[in-house]
């Protein structure tokens, strides 16, 4: 078998040394053929765009005999002729802000005019970036300028926005000459990646012809791998990790593409693709895991969710409008374009309304959405890993088992001192609406936990279900036991249990060949945790359970 090319991002060695390489060459010649061509792509990290970077160094350096075997060499006209190229890797200059930007952005400069023997002029970034492409034009001719992890400076300080914008700027000036070279015929072939689109706009405004393929047709499945692309090229080890598992390979490609498929940066959802890096991972290791997402925690994302109290069952079913696609904001980030951005979220239906698309994002796969929500239930029950894990995996047991009493001791694990990092931010008028301000943001927090615990279970849960006499607060839906529950703030759990007897809420459940458990829970004002809780099984005697607060 072919040997896997986990972390290496050279195209050259890749295909020279036995590496598996899923051939992209096709759909990289429809962007090449053009006469002159200048590209923007976003894409999530270890998705392969350093990798397509360098497939396009070798293909304009004319490296012919590499593409031997390949779609570029056996099917094409390509005439393989040599051009200069001019390459920057962002991501190479480490953590970078201000003035130490500039100077590495000036090394660069510097060693591609000792590279191509030409001088520079001017005493910034900008001007010297135009005279090196302008000599070496005048030297070589036409020149391909080809821009890696274009904003690693940006998104380094994205938790610090004056720091962020100052990097901003300067890559904004540094891009700026690039509309007049480019209209000079400087320019063969341009393009420019990275994870994120937020700052394209401020960055390349004055670049309106650099065609964006993010979401075109052009580059659905140019990154990634598709089904049949996975299928061809892996077939060996699918087999060989099926016999492994004492499985059949059907079974196996069926969990592959729940944990790993399920991107989509196709308008029409005509392509779905895996994620590379986890797909190699896997075929490695031979087990499943979470290996994308440990590579890269979202601190900072989980950390403006939870800041920003954004409702954590809107995640997995956000709907939003062409519009949302282009319009990036560095000053006021949206949180749900970061998250898509980034590949947390990705596009999971499409809808026609009144002749326009409405597009439904969720998490792309069970990775992704297994490894977030965990995130999430560490930053906003602020427990170490280890205590969340052990909480977890509890609750998992106690609500297949109808252990209620273990279920509740859990959540107040959970809950125990969420208080204390709850206070309001500005002090209030007074002791009242402070008092106030604490509680409304604890209940919110304590419906987010419940939620996101469930789901992390891969139980099916529902919160807020409208019924015709009123809405219940959660339906919980497991192998053997239905529960339904209703959570009372400063009230009593009997009143929460008569409640849910009262607007019949069990009536649309009554079917089910499953247990039906109603459970009532009340919280104390002052501990901000469970105070009481009463549960009853449908048509039985109740039972009344109860702690100090």
């Amino acid at each position: 078998m072919k040997y896997l090319p986990i972390g290496i991002q050279n195209f050259k060695n890749i295909v020279s040394e036995d590496f598996v390489y899923v051939d992209k060459t096709k759909q990289i010649y429809e962007l090449i053929k053009m006469p002159r061509s200048l590209y923007f792509l976003s894409r999530p990290r270890r998705f392969g765009k350093s990798l397509l970077v360098s497939t396009f160094r070798s293909i304009f350096l004319g490296e012919k005999e590499v593409f031997k075997g390949l779609y570029l060499y056996e099917k094409t006209d390509w005439n393989w002729k040599s051009a200069p190229i001019l390459q920057f890797n962002f991501a190479a200059y480490g953590k970078v802000l201000g003035e130490q930007l500039e100077n590495a952005l000036n090394r660069s400069i510097k060693e591609l005019a000792l590279q191509y023997k030409v001088k520079t002029d001017g005493e910034n970034v900008q001007n010297q970036f135009k005279s090196l492409v302008q000599n070496i034009y005048e030297k070589e001719g036409e020149v391909v300028i080809l821009v890696d992890e274009y904003d690693k400076p940006i998104i380094d300080f994205l938790d610090d926005f004056p720091k962020a914008d100052t990097n901003r700027a300067i890559l904004k000036s540094f891009f700026s000459p690039l509309k007049e070279l480019e209209s000079k015929g400087c320019i063969r072939f341009l393009f420019i990646t990275g994870i994120s689109k937020f700052s394209k706009v401020s960055i390349f405004s004055d670049l309106n012809n650099l065609n964006d393929l993010s979401l075109s047709s052009k580059a659905t499945d140019l990154l990634g791998i598709t089904q049949e692309e996975l299928e061809h090229y892996f077939a060996d080890y699918i087999q060989a990790i099926a016999e492994k598992r004492k499985e059949s390979v059907e079974s196996l490609l069926k969990s592959l593409k729940k944990w790993y498929n399920g991107y989509s940066w196709d308008r029409e959802m005509q392509h779905l693709v895996y994620n590379p890096f986890s797909i190699l991972k896997f075929f490695f290791e031979g087990s499943f895991s979470n290996y994308w997402f440990a590579t890269g925690t979202p601190t900072f994302l989980v950390n403006s969710i939870r800041q920003q109290q954004i409702d954590v069952k809107s995640i997995e079913s956000k709907e939003v409008i062409d519009a949302f696609f282009d319009k990036f904001n560095l000053k006021s980030l949206d949180i749900f374009s970061l998250l898509f951005q980034t590949g947390y979220l990705t596009i999971k239906s499409v809808k026609l309304r009144r002749e326009s698309y409405r597009y439904v994002l969720g998490y792309p796969n069970q990775e992704v959405k297994e490894a977030f929500i965990y995130n999430l239930i560490e930053a906003f029950s602020y427990k170490v890993p280890s205590t969340v894990g052990q909480v977890v995996l509890k609750i998992e047991d106690s609500l297949h088992d109808n252990d209620l009493p273990v279920f509740i001791e859990q959540l107040k694990i959970l809950f125990a001192d969420i208080s204390y990092h709850l206070q309001p931010k500005k002090a209030a008028s007074d002791n009242a609406s402070l008092e106030q301000r604490q509680f409304d943001m604890w209940e919110g927090y304590f419906h987010s936990i419940i939620y996101l615990i469930i789901s992390f279970l891969n139980i099916h849960i529902e919160c807020e279900v409208s019924r015709h006499k009123g809405r219940l607060d959660a339906m919980v839906n497991t192998e053997h036991y239905l529960y339904l529950m209703e959570f009372k703030l400063d009230a009593s759990a009997d009143i929460a249990l008569e409640q849910i007897k009262e607007k019949e809420y069990a009536q649309a459940y009554l079917n089910t060949n499953k247990k039906i458990i109603l459970l009532g829970v009340a919280f104390d004002k002052v501990s901000r945790n469970v105070k009481t809780w009463k549960s009853e099984e449908l048509q039985d005697t109740s039972v009344d359970k109860a702690s100090s607060p």
